[in-house]
């Protein structure tokens, strides 16, 4: 709670620019750049230290979204009661949106289950949440975070039919638009106040197209490129891959490639580039997920 007082702080001091992820929404759907030093606060799960945080966004003034498990909303101990929703409702300060139902790791399930299998599992997590949803706050919700940071192709094109707005991820990086949402960690480990302002400096790296694609992939090795829209702009360009690090990536042309072959370790891999600016000095980073179906189950 220090850490974050003084995080919060930072942000007023600076003159941050902190809106409602409903804001951003609008910002970037009707096609208007993201003012500079733009910040959007969200809170994931529900659990009751929300309110903790609530006392110092108050203090700010600052607007936030919490994205609710809501199987355990008003029926687990740790986790918002109702009178807590009300009352943070009530603040005008505070959005409420979806997290799933019972919190499940897409990426396990995706993984291990049948397409079928695993969409029946998403279409029922999405109705139990919607419908918890809509009893407690009379509408449907628009924004979805997924647990865990967890997501595919198939979960991503559902819910976007679904009719969700923003698909809000776990990986790195600053947003410029679109339909999936990187979000910077501020917690555990991650949650020092140095690391804070470090992220706060983050750019978007303008990424055209990767291979592999986020979502699954059928081998456990492979080789890792990114396309650059502006390749000349950037220099000193690494890869990341979970469980391996960093490595010195090589590039030509518009790609940025890994030097060897990439061997995922896990079945949910998240991949990564980070370049510097040469214009402002800044890091620009990249990230997204990759989940390997065959690791559950080869040999």
């Amino acid at each position: 709670m220090e850490d974050f007082e003084k995080q919060m702080a930072y942000l007023k001091e600076n003159n941050y620019n902190v809106i409602s992820l409903k804001q951003l929404y609008e910002i970037v759907s009707s096609g208007r750049p993201i003012p500079p030093k733009t910040v959007v606060i969200t809170v994931d799960d529900g659990y009751r230290t929300t309110m903790k945080a609530f006392k110092v966004l108050r203090k700010y003034h600052f607007p936030f979204t919490v994205f609710l498990y809501m199987e355990a909303i008003g029926r687990y101990p740790d986790f918002l009661t109702y009178e807590d929703i009300k009352k943070l409702k009530s603040s005008g300060l505070v959005d409420f949106e979806n997290h799933l139902f019972s919190h499940p790791d897409l990426a396990y399930f995706r993984a291990k289950l049948s397409e079928k299998e695993y969409l029946d599992l998403l279409k029922k997590e999405v109705k139990l949440s919607e419908d918890k949803f809509l009893r407690l706050f009379g509408r449907k919700p628009i924004f979805l975070a997924f647990p865990y940071g967890s997501y595919d192709r198939l979960s991503v094109d559902f819910l976007k039919k679904r009719g969700y707005k923003l698909l809000l991820t776990q990986d790195r990086g600053s947003y410029k638009g679109g339909l999936l949402v990187p979000r910077m960690a501020v917690v555990g480990s991650q949650s020092s106040f140095e690391k804070f302002v470090k992220d706060l400096k983050v750019e978007p790296l303008p990424v055209t197209s990767s291979i592999p694609g986020y979502g699954a992939v059928k081998k456990r090795q492979f080789e890792v490129y990114f396309k650059l829209d502006n390749p000349a702009g950037y220099t000193g360009c690494s890869i990341y891959a979970s469980g391996l690090g960093w490595v010195k990536a090589e590039k030509k042309g518009k790609f940025v490639y890994s030097q060897k072959p990439v061997k995922a370790i896990k079945p949910k891999t998240r991949l990564g580039i980070r370049c510097f600016d040469r214009e402002t000095g800044r890091i620009a980073e990249y990230f997204y997920l990759t989940i390997v179906l065959l690791l559950l189950t080869d040999k």
